[in-house]
């Protein structure tokens, strides 16, 4: 019995950490009552942020290894460069003041973390 309310109380702290991952919000089921936009700025800020940690780990294993890492860098960099054009993209298209907010700092993000790499 023991060994089943531990999986259990594993499987829901798994699904809250994804969906605050995806969505930026602690919630056991994903996306309720969202609009497209907000579910694409999601998706966006969740491949901006893999995209940042990947390059910081190209520059983890350069530095320990001493392995040529810079394909990795500018694929994350590239990968960094498309998801701020979407988001102007999509900022574009917005209409609800609320997304368009999150979008500016998201986009704001993108730009104070391609200072600091620069």
């Amino acid at each position: 019995m023991k060994n089943l309310i531990t999986i259990v109380v594993v499987v829901v702290v798994a699904l809250v950490a994804f969906n605050y991952f995806q969505t930026g919000k602690f919630s056991l089921v994903p996306g309720g009552g969202t609009s497209q936009e907000e579910k694409d700025l999601n998706r966006l800020k969740g491949e901006f942020r893999r995209a940042a940690q990947a390059y910081r780990q190209a520059g983890r294993a350069a530095g320990v290894s001493g392995l040529d890492t810079t394909s990795d860098a500018a694929a994350a960099l590239q990968t960094v460069d498309g998801v701020e054009r979407d988001v102007k993209a999509l900022r574009k298209r917005t209409k609800d003041p609320e997304v368009t907010a999150k979008i500016d700092d998201l986009l704001a993000e993108i730009k104070k973390y391609k200072q600091d790499v620069s």
